[in-house]
């Protein structure tokens, strides 16, 4: 049943924000496919996930209609590739140490590119309280990755040693991006030292105005200043922070206002 998905969907505080994503976009799927009220499944989707930008687009391109779902999820499946080829044509001297914190598929498959330019060190904390850091460092030794697992509280120190910093985003807006608590430290000292520091999310992960003051957060979640960004690595290419605010406004406008009161009309916000 539709509903005991999604109740496992919300009950998900492991997975990162592209798996989160795929399972959401099969949950809209089979109710379109069932008949079953895509408004109230949507609405649904968006209180299993609240924080995550990637669900609420997923469910906004829903209830535009059929066409504009399946040109969403077309371009859902073809940004891992996307990504990866970015990221590879940015470090085209790959860089020797990196540095990176809690779990995201997406980094993680930047990481596993990189190697095959030659030996890559990965620095990472552990995460707590799920530890998802340790699951990222076991993955990246996997695949011949030299890696180093921290404490969440040494991470910060380890960055004056690094090439750059790379993170996941449950969501980039237009003047921040959401991901695991610690990221907002991390960001800041590495622009203390001057080491780069960029952002892995595909367009998905970008969040209107309209749709950012509605992202809800957690504990164990928080905002970073696209200030001590370098830039967002996307499936259309790098953007620098005033494009990501550009391509955050020209989202608003294929969003009407209109669908996102909708979906949040009862998502407890």
């Amino acid at each position: 049943m539709i509903s005991k998905r999604i109740a496992a969907l919300a009950a998900d505080r492991v997975s990162g924000a592209s798996d989160i994503l795929g399972r959401a976009i099969d949950i809209l799927r089979s109710a379109l496919a069932g008949g079953v009220d895509l408004t109230e499944t949507a609405r649904a989707l968006v209180r299993a996930q609240p924080s995550m930008a990637p669900v609420w687009n997923a469910a906004l391109a829903a209830l535009a209609g059929p066409e504009r779902f399946e040109a969403f999820a077309a371009r859902v499946e073809r940004a891992p590739a996307a990504l990866t080829r970015t990221a590879f044509d940015l470090f085209s001297d790959a860089p020797r140490h990196i540095i990176t914190l809690s779990y995201s598929g997406s980094v993680a498959a930047v990481l596993e590119a990189l190697i095959r330019r030659g030996p890559l060190q990965v620095t990472c904390s552990e995460s707590a309280p799920a530890r998802e850091g340790r699951a990222l460092a076991a993955r990246l030794a996997a695949a011949g990755v030299a890696v180093t697992c921290t404490t969440d509280d040494a991470i910060d120190a380890t960055v004056r040693f690094a090439n750059a910093v790379l993170v996941g985003a449950d969501a980039v807006t237009a003047q921040w991006f959401l991901n695991k608590i610690g990221t907002r430290s991390l960001a800041a000292a590495a622009a203390a030292e001057g080491v780069p520091v960029y952002v892995v999310a595909s367009r998905d992960k970008l969040a209107p105005a309209s749709v950012a003051s509605r992202l809800a957060t957690s504990p164990l979640f928080e905002p970073t200043p696209l200030a001590n960004v370098t830039g967002v690595i996307t499936d259309d290419g790098v953007l620098v922070p005033g494009m990501v605010r550009q391509a955050c406004e020209a989202l608003g406008l294929e969003a009407p206002q209109s669908l996102v009161a909708l979906l949040g009309a009862h998502a407890g916000r």
